[in-house]
């Protein structure tokens, strides 16, 4: 008989002075690939080090980069362009940016390639992707054919026009992006409908530009043109990352303090960047210090009064964060825009309504054409806890459940928590040196019980 590890969170009464904001994850991985594709040393500071970019740095040996990880950098000796997978299998364990874009780049190969990833991969939506592929003159098949991975890349793509529908992953347009310098023709994608994560194709163009490839778009970017050409090796600094931000902000809603943030940088194309204007129109004074990398949150009161609304389509990232910060809302706190997490590594606005349920926040989804797009929270000043909550195998709903945790009046055992290696390794250390208290508990075998 399986036993499931909790975390055992405990309730806090302050949080203490500052913390360490990690790399930008999406950052990370976009450079690590362009530096892939590239002729020649790029440079990678300040990267960061997480299961999902140590999963994106074996994918790009895989298909030939020296990458070497040194103190505070990446040094990575490209490609040139040229695919040579050394295994039979690629296999991008949980990265779904990894997936998409090494399906795509496998066109490229000088032999079939073989891309999975693992269970909760295998069940994410790739039809898409596939479709824009094979229009492009690639040959993608489903080895199940169910158009579930594993797939078997064949090789071909060589350019035209394609659509991609703009509210389902903005990782299938940024695959094809980062494919399309390769090919013979130039490439023009047309993304169709509401596009959603615009920040995140946004990185994508930024990290092309640096590495010398030329696009061109209209004013939406509904419509990428992308040339053919050569990436060239270049140097490239990550910022901080506003999602691994978003739970320290979180928490400093929770009590009163003066909190400093440190490694984190507003010269930053991250659309969860709004967890900063959201938190100062409920009332925090945020201090920007970019000189230093540092921000600086002050919460005089420890308490959040009045209703508000916020559009998350271009944030989807730190939905499972509000859900938790809304849920101390004195007042009416909704959501709308978040349609695109039902498709992340799990339905996400579903999960955290779930679970803020147990603790009896008083949750109502939002839905937009039958789909969950947010929710509407009648916040509490804190909740009697003593629950068992569940993660639903997504490290993003674990660090958010911690924090919702925090103001609880009994400890609750979480889930899940191994996963924040996936973006935010230091998770535990951080909020440790704020003074909060968590403990694991210690699972009872089937013997004992």
């Amino acid at each position: 008989m399986s036993s499931v590890n909790y975390l055992v969170v405990e309730p806090a009464n302050h949080i203490l002075h500052s913390a360490w904001i990690p790399s930008s994850k999406p950052e990370t991985q976009r450079a690590i690939l362009a530096a892939t594709l590239a002729r020649g040393k790029s440079v990678i500071y300040n990267d960061l080090r997480c299961l999902e970019t140590s999963t994106m740095k074996d994918a790009c040996r895989s298909i030939g980069a020296t990458i070497i990880e040194e103190p505070g950098r990446l040094i990575i000796y490209g490609t040139g362009g040229k695919i040579s997978p050394e295994e039979k299998v690629i296999d991008a364990l949980g990265s779904g940016l990894v997936f998409r874009v090494l399906t795509a780049l496998t066109c490229f190969s000088n032999k079939p390639a073989v891309i999975t990833g693992d269970t909760i991969l295998r069940t994410r939506v790739m039809e898409p992707l596939l479709d824009a592929i094979n229009i492009l003159g690639g040959n993608v098949s489903s080895i199940n054919m169910n158009g579930k991975a594993p797939f078997v890349n064949w090789g071909g793509y060589a350019g035209g026009e394609c659509e991609i529908a703009g509210n389902i992953s903005s990782q299938f347009i940024t695959a094809i992006l980062f494919a399309a310098p390769l090919a013979q023709h130039s490439t023009t994608l047309r993304i169709t409908g509401e596009i959603l994560s615009l920040s995140y194709i946004r990185q994508t163009l930024a990290t092309l530009k640096t590495a010398g490839i030329h696009f061109s778009n209209n004013a939406d970017l509904s419509e990428i043109t992308v040339f053919p050409g050569e990436y060239r090796p270049a140097e490239y600094t990550i910022t901080g990352d506003y999602t691994s931000c978003s739970y320290l902000v979180a928490a400093s809603t929770l009590f009163p303090c003066d909190l400093t943030l440190k490694n984190i940088n507003s010269h930053s194309l991250q659309g969860e960047q709004a967890i900063l204007n959201f938190v100062e129109k409920m009332g925090l004074q945020v201090i920007r210090n970019d000189e230093q990398n540092e921000l600086r949150l002050i919460n005089k009161t420890g308490r959040l009064r009045g209703n508000f609304v916020f559009d998350v389509s271009d944030c989807p990232n730190i939905v499972p964060t509000l859900a938790a910060l809304g849920s101390f809302v004195d007042g009416n706190f909704r959501i709308t825009g978040g349609s695109i997490t039902r498709l992340h590594k799990s339905p996400r606005i579903k999960a955290m309504v779930s679970e803020l349920s147990k603790l009896g926040v008083n949750i109502t989804p939002l839905y937009k054409n039958d789909i969950y797009d947010g929710f509407d929270i009648q916040g509490a000043a804190n909740y009697n806890g003593d629950c068992s909550l569940s993660s639903w195998g997504d490290h993003r709903i674990f660090m958010s459940l911690f924090v919702a945790s925090l103001r609880c009046k009994q400890a609750n055992r979480l889930d899940g928590y191994e996963d924040v290696h996936c973006s935010f390794p230091d998770f535990f250390k951080e909020f440790q040196q704020l003074g909060v208290r968590f403990e694991e508990e210690v699972p009872q075998t089937e013997e004992a019980i």
